[in-house]
């Protein structure tokens, strides 16, 4: 190490103690037997607080200074005698300087996210309970963070003005601690976390956390004044607070507040997230690499599952949370699952730490961590919160606790757009990167309280995803998909049903707003429903009459009477079969009868599990080009509904040889619709980001590069269906029942079991609501600017090239 300070001086005094020969050692160990208080304190304010400067400084990494000082604590601890214990000041101040040392590697991995640290959770990659654990519970290092942190010991010197330093109340809450009952709880970003005991009033014990800002970061004025002022800005009457921590007092080095027994929010959602669903034992009796396949569908399945139960709770317990801040006339600012507490025994979501992070006013170096992401960007870029801030911040840990599986990238994921677009819906409007564009949808009252008319807002979109959803497997998996299959319209039609009751209860059914035009999506759900039931009878019953089967219908045999015609004809409807269409003739219509089952079903799949549940009307009509895509795509998703009962119907009851013609025209209308979507789509999501709107990815959207393939498959499905049938007109194919067949097995593997359902489906859903939810937010913030310019106009060179003169 080259020659520096006398702090570095210092601290090659340690290195000499852990690293050099015993001689050396004898003689580290004697001069700092010699230390006073205040030779430590320098020398722990002067520890570089990044690994890189760390190594640069004194020529050895952290870990390798931090094992060998751990070794001989552990030795020395082992070979001192108990008399000796008590007056070991060196023992008791080289522990310290362990546990801080260990606590400035931790703040190192957090704040610039180096390796693998769970820093929401309390995690790092060192042994707490190995070595920060025992440390604290050694009395000499008890001693040592009395004496450091004690307020008759302020490291703040010049930092605090001599008006703020009345010690007197501080000092109080000080003297009440038993420091002989510290114990370790966890690491902070620029701190370490302790936990006790305090006499109080009454002579009542009461647990306390004491919040000890690490030696280092009292370099920086600001960060000194800010946990100082901490009790004068948070500490309020908290008895009617019942979600923010009682602040008992600070200093510039410590904030001293209740104990919260509990775990974070982090480790709340790890562990509820981690919870299996109920599984069926039918997969032990699956062979070996079909259970194997099964079981990783499963996985898949549960990644993409929304947690709405999660996000319910989560939800309304950060409200009452936020309400209780508004209420008192403050914002939390740095809201992120390491800064709020689940309590034991309540189940109460507790605040901690607010105000704005030292990282994010530029006091401390860093990148933010993992919890930056929950962070109002505003709130990182400038290091000042907004009145919305804490909405950002309310809308990532929605996004969490709806998707505790998923990597949290900061945008809504695709599984709320496929399978609750109501709470995508919601969640957009709180996570703008804008400011000024979040609750452009749902409008609060501004007179009145937020929080708590965000709590109605949420409770009335929950009721809607829970009605709708009321019908589907709690576990997810192989059985489930199994059943799913027997579904041809897919629950769609009831769920719509059942979530305009919740609508018309909430009286919003008529607000196309609100009610995302639940009204018009209910009744094509019903009539492509009614079209499914109507068309697969007509084909079942002719296709009986085929295999000559009777049911002796009464109603039927009534229509004979009424009309006089023939047992074998059906009244009416035989008068509209052409004369060389034979009923029943099973071979010569039996093509015809699996085309035109298959088709139906495929219909049926094909607009209630895509289509039912969107609609882009959304977007309005008067976004120009967006508005008439909109229209176009809206047009081509509800003919998919009738499609299927309109070619089926002429076939079945005037002439089974127009089969391939209608399936022709089938697959162009599909493909028509899929090409449609995906440029609508593709429009709303470009646009989206022309304009500045921060909810859409910037980068890749896999379900929406799913969805794009569908358009180019179906126009070659279609193609080669169109050759076939050109092909069978001038009679070079001549097979048909091979064609037929084929056609049949398309639609039922292809199209039915595979592209309509499962992850195929959801990735359509979540490309379509993305999509139009997109379209939605562009009609109600493009009068904004977009916030690209803003900043822009607000960058010093180009307000000097502004008002420099020509």
């Amino acid at each position: 190490m080259t020659p520096g300070t006398a702090t570095e001086e210092r601290f090659c005094t340690v290195l000499r103690l852990i690293f050099a020969d015993q001689r050396d050692r004898r003689a580290a160990e004697s001069e700092l037997g010699s230390w006073g208080d205040q030779e430590w304190k320098q020398l722990l304010m002067d520890l570089p607080t990044d690994a890189s400067s760390f190594l640069v400084r004194f020529e050895r990494p952290w870990a390798d200074v931090i094992d060998a000082l751990h070794q001989w604590w552990t030795a020395a601890r082992e070979r001192t005698t108990p008399d000796e214990l008590g007056t070991d000041l060196v023992l008791g101040f080289a522990g310290f300087t362990l546990l801080t040392l260990v606590s400035l590697r931790h703040s190192d991995e957090v704040r610039h996210a180096r390796g693998t640290v769970g820093a929401a959770s309390g995690a790092s990659t060192h042994d707490c309970d190995g070595i920060c654990k025992p440390l604290v519970a050694e009395p000499v290092v008890r001693a040592a963070i009395r004496t450091l942190y004690g307020p008759q010991a302020w490291l703040a010197g010049p930092s605090v003005s001599q008006e703020t330093t009345n010690a007197r109340p501080t000092g109080q809450e000080w003297e009440k601690a038993r420091f002989d009952e510290l114990s370790f709880h966890r690491h902070g970003t620029t701190s370490f976390i302790l936990a006790g005991t305090a006499e109080e009033v009454h002579g009542r014990a009461s647990r306390f956390a004491l919040k000890c800002l690490l030696c280092p970061f009292l370099r920086a004025a600001s960060v000194v004044r800010s946990t100082y002022d901490y009790m004068a800005e948070y500490g309020l009457p908290t008895k009617k607070l019942r979600h923010v921590v009682r602040v008992w007092a600070s200093s510039p080095n410590w904030i001293l507040m209740d104990f919260v027994e509990g775990e974070t929010l982090a480790e709340y959602l790890a562990r509820r997230g981690a919870e299996a669903p109920a599984r069926s034992g039918l997969l032990r009796l699956a062979p070996r690499r079909c259970r194997d396949l099964a079981l990783e569908r499963r996985r898949a399945a549960e990644e993409r599952a929304v947690r709405v139960d999660l996000l319910e709770n989560v939800g309304r317990e950060l409200l009452a949370a936020l309400a209780d801040l508004e209420r008192v006339g403050l914002r939390h600012c740095d809201l992120s699952p390491s800064n709020i507490i689940v309590n034991q025994d309540s189940g109460q979501f507790v605040l901690i730490d607010l105000g704005v992070n030292y990282l994010y006013v530029h006091a401390v170096a860093g990148q933010g961590g993992p919890d930056a992401g929950y962070v109002a960007p505003e709130v990182r870029r400038s290091g000042t919160g907004a009145y919305t801030s804490d909405l950002y911040s309310l809308g990532q840990l929605l996004i969490t606790a709806a998707a505790p599986k998923r990597h949290h990238d900061g945008f809504v994921p695709d599984s709320l757009y496929a399978e609750t677009p109501i709470l995508a819906r919601f969640i957009e409007d709180l996570v703008d990167g804008d400011p000024a564009r979040r609750l452009s949808l749902f409008k609060p009252d501004p007179a009145e309280p937020l929080y708590p008319q965000l709590r109605i807002l949420l409770d009335e979109e929950l009721a809607g995803v829970q009605a709708a959803r009321s019908d589907r497997s709690a576990a997810p998996g192989l059985l489930a998909d199994l059943i799913g299959l027997f579904r041809p319209l897919s629950g769609a039609p009831g769920r719509q049903w059942r979530l305009w009751k919740v609508r018309r209860r909430q009286g919003l059914y008529r607000d196309t707003s609100r009610g995302m035009h639940v009204r018009w999506l209910l009744f094509w759900a019903w009539l492509s429903g009614a079209a499914w039931y109507v068309g697969a009878t007509i084909v079942l019953w002719w296709w009986a009459r085929d295999l000559g089967w009777d049911w002796g219908n009464q109603v039927v045999t009534a229509l004979h009477r009424l009309t006089g015609a023939s047992p074998d004809s059906f009244p009416y409807l035989d008068d509209l079969r052409q004369p060389d269409y034979r009923v029943p003739d099973l071979v010569t219509n039996l093509a015809a009868r699996m085309v035109c089952l298959s088709f139906l079903l495929v219909c049926a799949r094909y607009y209630q599990n895509l289509f039912a549940g969107l609609t882009p009307l959304t977007a309005g009509l008067g976004q120009g080009r967006l508005g008439k895509l909109a229209l176009l795509a809206e047009v081509h998703m509800r003919l998919a509904s009738v499609v299927g009962f309109v070619l089926v119907l002429p076939t079945t009851l005037i002439q089974q040889a127009w089969w391939p013609v209608c399936t022709t025209i089938g697959m162009i209308v599909t493909s028509l619709c899929n090409w449609t979507c995906r440029k609508f789509a593709q429009t709303a999501v470009a646009e989206a980001r022309t304009s500045g709107l921060s909810t859409v990815p910037a980068g890749r959207i896999a379900a929406l590069e799913e969805f794009c393939r569908w358009a180019p498959s179906s126009t070659f499905y279609t193609f080669t269906v169109a050759v076939i049938l050109v092909c069978m007109q001038v009679g070079v194919a001549t097979d048909l029942p091979v064609y037929a067949a084929g056609v049949t097995l398309t639609n039922l593997v292809l199209f039915y079991g595979v592209k309509c359902s499962g992850n195929s489906a959801a990735d359509v859903r979540a490309a379509l609501g993305r999509g139009c939810l997109a379209a939605e937010r562009l009609r109600y913030t493009r009068h904004l600017p977009n916030p690209a310019d803003v900043d822009a106009a607000q960058d010093p060179e180009h307000l000097a090239a502004v008002d420099r003169p020509e």
